[in-house]
């Protein structure tokens, strides 16, 4: 008798271990299903029947946008580039009952209003797109509870203050988009702790202050974009250990002091952009080591000093733009070997001596600026011709 009790119970109990996951996973389901309705209804009027056209059936699972698992829990939440179609905020999409989200994709609407500090409860959240709306206030720093997360894109709202200090619990961060808001204070040296960061796009803002050293720790980095801010002080040394970094993006800033030697470690680079600053020094001599080189923008600065025989070694080179600086020497013959030199910018600075006939031999050059410098002598023939 005591035999027959034994696996008896053992049924009994994965009876009950089954139909209490599948009751919890339906209550889940039911839930979620709730909360998307509850939150179209709370939208602007011609968004609600919008949604009413996408959302059809019995099913959330089979709505437009929306995407389950095998147990009919939602992770996906892509309702983006609907033409800005989606008015009102997202004030009333309670996130704590969406739990297996792993994807909230709003681009390209027309929804506003803050950032609720409840989307800190998408524990599982890798993707969040919010770019290109109207959303405002500031970034709330509970949305650096989300430890999951591999991308967040906030680009072209109205959102202000600070960059949470706490950004830098963003362990599995690769790509931060901000740019195009009104962010402002300073760049946290949290950043530093991001080792996954591959792009760190911070352009078109109000930021403000030194560009922290701690940048330089972020070996993985591809692109770094803090163009168009308030930045200032100097770039910093420790920018030279982004040995895999791609794009380099610092234009339209107050930034100050010389060009860091150090940027000679930078092997991948294939465009600097430092235009629109108050850096001063001279080239260093170093930059002839960044052979992948497609674009150098310097123009505008108070860079002085010559230009390094170093530069005829970037043999990739398209662009080469120094105009309006204080560079006060003459143009060295090495710049004959960039034969791959389209635009060379070099007006409004001091350049003198006699315009090298290797200016000329450069054959794929179409656009040619040494206007308001004090050269002498006749213009070469290969220039001419």
């Amino acid at each position: 008798m005591a035999s027959f009790l034994v696996p008896f119970k053992l049924i009994f109990f994965l009876i009950f271990v089954f139909f209490h996951a599948f009751s919890s996973s339906s209550s889940i389901t039911s839930m979620e299903a709730e909360t998307l309705l509850k939150w179209k209804a709370s939208l602007d009027n011609t968004t609600q029947t919008f949604l009413s056209s996408l959302w059809v059936g019995s099913s959330h699972c089979n709505w437009v946008g929306i995407t389950c698992n095998n147990a009919g829990s939602v992770t996906n939440l892509s309702l983006a580039e609907y033409d800005l179609r989606l008015r009102g905020t997202l004030h009333h999409l309670n996130f704590l009952s969406l739990p297996n989200l792993i994807r909230l994709h709003l681009r390209n609407n027309s929804l506003y209003g803050p950032i609720p500090s409840h989307i800190g409860n998408l524990s599982k959240l890798i993707f969040l797109d919010l770019s290109y709306n109207n959303f405002s206030g500031h970034i709330p720093s509970e949305i650096c509870l989300l430890r999951s997360l591999q991308l967040i894109s906030l680009i072209a709202n109205k959102i202000s203050g600070p960059i949470p200090q706490e950004i830098g619990n963003l362990s599995t961060i690769s790509n931060i988009y901000f740019y195009g808001n009104y962010l402002s204070g300073p760049i946290p040296a949290s950043i530093g702790r991001l080792h996954n960061l591959y792009r760190l796009d911070l352009n078109s803002n109000r930021l403000n202050g030194f560009i922290p050293k701690q940048v330089g720790t972020l070996r993985s980095l591809y692109m770094l974009d803090l163009s168009g801010n308030s930045l200032t002080g100097p770039i910093p040394a420790s920018i030279g250990n982004l040995s895999n970094l791609v794009y380099l993006f610092l234009y339209g800033n107050h930034l100050s002091g010389s060009i860091p030697n150090e940027i000679g470690g930078l092997k991948s680079l294939f465009m600097i952009q430092f235009s629109k600053n108050n850096l001063g020094g001279v080239i260093p001599n170093s930059i002839g080591n960044l052979t992948k080189l497609f674009s150098v923008m310097l123009d505008t600065n108070a860079i002085s000093g010559s230009i390094p025989r170093e530069i005829g070694m970037l043999k990739s080179l398209n662009f080469l733009l120094l105009a309006d600086n204080s560079i006060s020497s003459p143009i060295p013959t090495s710049i004959g070997n960039l034969t791959n030199l389209t635009t060379l910018s070099l007006s409004q600075n001091m350049f003198f001596g006699l315009i090298p006939k290797e200016v000329g031999m450069l054959k794929s050059l179409s656009q040619l600026d040494l206007s308001n410098n004090t050269f002498s002598g006749q213009i070469p023939t290969s220039i001419e011709t």
